[in-house]
């Protein structure tokens, strides 16, 4: 299976030289593009994505595109096989293709289909909650690089999603953990991070087990709002996780510190009685 028509016309006409009509039949081959193959499937599919390598640098970024339609085309291609898909491909992903491209995170999906669940497996290892697990699942999923349990000084956020220069934190409030009072602390730590910087969303339990889909519309819009990008995994340390103990620890102190000092102020001020009230 591949995209250009010209790829797939050559394709289709050495098919029928070589091989006899019954063996075509048998087979059920078929040479097209992703819209000729929906609503089908084949046991085996193979995806063309030959391309010539950049002159100047990596190709073009081909990213989800509008109302993700490339992010579509590409899901209907590789959904296609029921038992084997094989990737050929031209370009070198590391070379010729940036971090968030679409045919990169393909390309390495292809030579380790297990680096995805194995990911999965290693942040859910760390998450809290089966709730948390299930919406990190759907992040890492769509390529997004996630931190379970990112820690902000003496706090510490379920999710977090990191793009090249941003973040944001995801909090999964599941009702059996997040009671009212408990709710309420964590609005209030979550507008001392706010201060600091950061960006929030919430999911809530009830709604992401009613309809998961629907729950994650919100978290996906966000991350397209504030330009976070799907970056897959890394296997280096984050520039955000090298400085953030040191730079987070202090701003959370000095935060702290003048909220304190604050309350203080307060609480000293003299308060003038009814007297005083009525002679001023």
């Amino acid at each position: 299976m591949v995209h250009h028509c010209i790829s797939y016309f050559i394709l289709e006409l050495i098919s029928t030289v070589y091989l006899a009509p019954d063996v075509l039949d048998r087979h059920r081959m078929l040479c097209g593009n992703a819209a000729q193959f929906q609503g089908d499937e084949r046991d085996v599919v193979f995806l063309s994505m030959v391309d010539g390598p950049g002159e100047d640098g990596p190709l073009s970024l081909r990213d989800a595109g509008p109302k993700d339609i490339y992010k579509k085309r590409y899901n209907v291609a590789v959904s296609r096989a029921r038992n084997q898909l094989w990737v050929v491909h031209s370009l070198d992903p590391v070379m010729h293709l940036k971090n968030d491209d679409i045919r990169r995170r393909l390309i390495e999906h292809a030579r380790d289909p297990q680096a995805l669940m194995r990911a999965m497996e290693a942040h859910g290892a760390k998450t809290d909650s089966v709730f948390e697990k299930l919406v990190l699942q759907r992040l890492i999923g769509a390529g997004y690089r996630i931190k379970p349990q990112w820690h902000v000084g003496a706090y510490r956020i379920d999710l977090v999603v990191e793009g090249q220069t941003k973040r944001l934190a995801v909090e999964c409030d599941g009702e059996k953990w997040h009671t009212p009072e408990q709710l309420q602390q964590d609005l209030e730590r979550q507008a001392i991070l706010e201060r600091l910087g950061w960006k929030f969303i919430r999911i809530r339990g009830s709604v992401f087990f009613r309809n998961p889909d629907a729950a994650m519309a919100p978290v996906f819009a966000k991350l397209q709002q504030l330009d976070i990008e799907p970056l897959g995994e890394s296997t280096e340390p984050s520039t955000h996780q090298k400085q953030s103990d040191a730079v987070d620890r202090v701003r959370r102190k000095a935060q702290l510190i003048r909220l304190e000092w604050q309350k203080a102020k307060a609480e000293s001020s003299p308060i003038p009685d009814e007297g005083e009230s009525k002679a001023a």
